[in-house]
């Protein structure tokens, strides 16, 4: 179908004053049952994600102390990596 016979196709949908329950009737017969669970997956994904961010721990480093920690924590050979090389901020 073209663009403009999808258009169209919405705007006689739209016209038709559906009720809430006639919209989700519509819905699940226009969309395949494999999208609609990848669409309620990726939804319930993204929520976990953001609650996860939204989380504050207590006691949580600064994003400073974060960087601290990494480069102290990066040994090889009892060396430390990077004391070949300059860091800087």
């Amino acid at each position: 179908m073209s663009t403009t016979a999808l258009n169209n196709l919405l705007t006689y949908i739209k016209g038709l004053s559906l009720s809430y329950n006639d919209r989700q009737w519509l819905a699940e017969h226009l969309v395949e049952p494999e999208e609609m669970e990848r669409i309620v997956e990726r939804k319930r994904n993204e929520q976990f994600v953001r609650d996860m961010r939204a989380l504050q721990y207590e006691g949580q480093p600064t994003a400073e102390e974060m960087k601290r920690l990494i480069r102290e924590s990066h040994y090889f050979d009892n060396n430390k990596l990077g004391s070949h090389y300059a860091c800087e901020d």
